[in-house]
């Protein structure tokens, strides 16, 4: 392609008369040329926003790219926004406009990230006739990493996200009163600057999902999970999707999940990267050149390659044979391609937490428990992993500060005799003990370098309400990752009870979310056979 056009502000008109408007890139020429579509609430025109959408690498692929506002978004029309709520509809539609665009084949492909990727398989959903594949990348598959995980809500995310996707709501809201719009945007504005202070600290917790004074008085969006479920729509889903995730993306799961329930034809790609970054820098660790988005394997970028993808499927080009999987190892820090997910070679290996801090592949028979007192008043500081905050970065980072803590329990193996490769789905038995009616846990397993620099890999939690003082199995879910742990590395463990401002803190009391009552849990976890890790390890003679 030798250049291209863009025609801004294009009336969509959907089916309830409400007119979404988008700005369409054309290749030079006659065409004809297969349409993507991607659906934005972000502002069609944000330079941020097309940075990551590469519109005019799209052109170059030889596809028309459309770059819509959602309804009640900028530039489009619609009354107050709810998050999620008419994006099958209102996409399926926009599918249908797209079809018969000027230069148009009639073949309709979408993309993009987050809200973006699950506006795909709504749209998807729908069945709109010319739509021909769709490839959502580091989103969603129902509520758990977007709202809650593991029964705890994921504060950190919903405040920040609402807080700064309020900006247009407040300026629409108040478009014929220019004083109170101003109002408005200040208040949002110090809210943002508050972070991570009053924005997430603020009691009690459970009038709303989202209770910030600056959140409620100006009625900012809250998520509709239900109509933005993939697991209620997917069966619907007629078309191939292209899944792309990174093992630090705070929707790393539903990535992953979406492609597991998936057809056939469905592609997943998981590289070390975040919700906002597909660079090799991670945090404080950097995974090798050959993890950058921008040259995946020191190829072409992740964007060419989808473009390339969607190019394939909606003009019959022949694409790669290779298997449907495409994964990269960290600590290895290399790409590889494999026939299914989960790995059908993985063997689901326990690693026990024993006394004195000891982890290892035995339990240790005849122990009883360690304790530690959380308190709601001083949680631990969430340091990286799949985040989205608004003030702190995700990735792997140095965790002594966190393993300093008193209410934080560290369980470690020796130095591993030779490389182990643990890729697939993480998870905790553990059985503890809480003298409050209801607590979390949280487990978080770390790699351990030779200099004792100890690093984390992945993490979760889990909302339990509980009698007082009666010991009980908890089941913690970890998610996924692909990480080699080299020879001369140890393996850690965490055992505490808060990772703030990323899920919210709970108060050890029954009614603390309506209230803000709060006090301190005195914690036991049981060590021996009654509490371990299950990491599905790829064998290669690797002991620890």
């Amino acid at each position: 392609m030798t250049g291209a056009s863009i025609e801004y502000d294009v009336p969509v008109p959907m089916r309830d008369g409400t007119v979404l408007r988008a700005d369409v890139y054309r290749p030079s020429g006659d065409g004809p040329w297969p349409v993507i579509v991607v659906r934005t609430p972000y502002g069609k025109a944000d330079p941020f926003e097309n940075m990551f959408l590469e519109p005019l690498t799209a052109v170059k692929h030889g596809l028309i790219a459309v770059v819509q506002d959602v309804r009640a978004r900028n530039a489009s029309e619609g009354d107050d926004w709810v998050p999620l709520a008419t994006e099958a509809q209102d996409g399926a539609d926009t599918v249908a406009w797209a079809a018969h665009l000027d230069g148009s084949t009639g073949r309709v492909g979408m993309w993009g990230s987050s809200y973006m990727g699950n506006a795909q398989w709504q749209a998807a959903s729908e069945q709109p006739e010319a739509l021909g594949a769709i490839a959502p990348s580091i989103t969603f598959r129902d509520g758990e990493g977007l709202t809650t995980r593991g029964g705890a809500r994921e504060l950190g995310l919903g405040r920040a996200w609402s807080v700064v996707a309020g900006f247009d709501v407040a300026v629409r809201r108040h478009a014929a009163d220019e004083d109170a719009m101003m109002r408005a945007v200040r208040e949002l504005v110090a809210a943002v600057d508050a972070l991570p202070g009053a924005t997430y600290d603020e009691l009690p917790t459970g009038r709303t999902p989202l209770t910030d004074p600056v959140i409620t008085r100006h009625r900012l969006p809250s998520f509709d999970v239900d109509s933005g479920d993939v697991s209620r729509r997917q069966e619907a889903v007629k078309v191939p999707a292209l899944n792309i995730g990174g093992w630090f993306d705070i929707f790393l799961q539903g990535t992953i999940d979406n492609f597991v329930n998936g057809g056939p034809q469905d592609r997943l790609v998981i590289g070390p990267w975040n919700h906002m970054s597909f660079m090799p820098q991670q945090g404080e660790l950097n995974f090798g050149a050959a993890a950058s988005g921008g040259a995946v394997d020191l190829g072409p970028s992740l964007a060419s390659s989808t473009f390339g993808w969607l190019h394939g499927h909606l003009s019959g080009d022949a694409l790669p044979d290779e298997p449907p999987v495409r994964i990269y190892t960290m600590g290895a820090n290399s790409w590889r391609h494999e026939d299914a997910w989960p790995l059908e070679r993985a063997e689901p290996t326990k690693l026990f937490l024993q006394p004195d801090g000891r982890a290892g592949a035995a339990p240790v028979a005849g122990t009883s428990g360690v304790s530690y007192t959380y308190d709601p008043a001083n949680p631990v500081p969430t340091l990286g992993g799949n985040t989205l905050l608004g003030h702190a970065p995700a990735g792997s980072f140095e965790q002594s500060r966190t393993e300093s803590r008193d209410d934080v329990l560290v369980f470690t193996t020796e130095p591993l005799k030779d490389d182990v490769e643990v890729t697939g789905r993480i998870s905790a038995e553990l059985t503890v003990a809480t003298d409050a009616t209801t607590t979390d846990w949280v487990v978080r397993l770390c790699d351990v370098h030779p200099d004792g620099a100890s690093y984390n890999v992945v993490d979760g939690i889990t909302r339990v309400v509980t009698p007082p003082g009666k010991a009980s199995v908890v089941m913690v879910d970890l998610w996924s990752t692909s990480m080699l742990f080299k020879k001369g590395h140890r393996m850690r463990v965490h055992v505490t009870s808060s990772s703030f401002p990323r899920w919210d803190r709970n108060l050890n009391t029954a009614d603390g979310a309506e209230t803000g009552e709060m006090r301190t849990a005195r914690q036991t976890v049981h060590l021996g056979a009654d509490s371990f890790v299950t990491l599905p390890v790829i064998r290669s003679g690797a002991t620890t």
